[in-house]
C-alpha cells in the first residue's frame, strides 16, 4: 500500500489509542478518500468515489457499505457535529472498518500475488519425471 496511506491510517490508530476518538475517525475518514483516489475515484464528494470503487469492483459492497460508515461519522467530525461523544466501541469499529477496507484493496491482491508467483516459481524448478 502506499506509504502516504498507510502513514495515515497509522496515525488514526495512534489518536485511537490516545482516547482521541473523534480525531482517528476523521483520519479514517481521510484513509477512504485517499485509497478512492489511489484506484482512480478523483471526482465527485466521497460518497460518489466509494461508489466508484465499489462499481468497479475494487471493493465488494459489503465493504462500500462500511466506508460509507467511516464517511458519515467521519463527516460529522469534519462539520463540526459532535455533539454527542464518540465512544471507544464506535471508533473501534470504524477502525476496523478501514483496516477491513485496506486489506481489500492492497493487502489481499498483495498476498494472492506473491502466492501466484511462488506456485508459477514451483512449476518451473519441479524436476523432470
Amino acid at each position: 500500500m502506499p506509504e502516504h496511506i498507510s502513514d495515515a491510517a497509522s496515525e488514526s490508530y495512534a489518536c485511537y489509542q490516545i482516547r482521541s476518538y473523534r480525531a482517528a475517525i476523521l483520519m479514517a475518514r481521510s484513509v477512504v478518500e485517499a485509497v478512492a483516489k489511489d484506484k482512480g475515484a478523483t471526482t465527485g464528494n466521497l460518497y460518489k468515489k466509494i461508489d466508484k470503487l465499489a462499481d468497479d469492483r475494487i471493493i465488494s459492497p459489503l465493504t462500500a457499505e462500511t466506508a460509507h460508515e467511516i464517511r458519515f461519522m467521519g463527516n460529522d467530525m469534519a462539520h463540526g457535529d459532535f455533539v454527542a461523544p464518540v465512544s471507544e466501541d464506535e471508533c473501534d469499529d470504524l477502525l476496523n472498518f478501514m483496516s477491513s477496507l485496506l486489506a481489500e484493496v492492497y493487502q489481499t491482491p498483495a498476498k494472492l500475488s506473491r502466492h501466484r508467483e511462488v506456485r508459477a516459481l514451483r512449476k518451473v524448478q519441479a524436476p523432470a519425471e
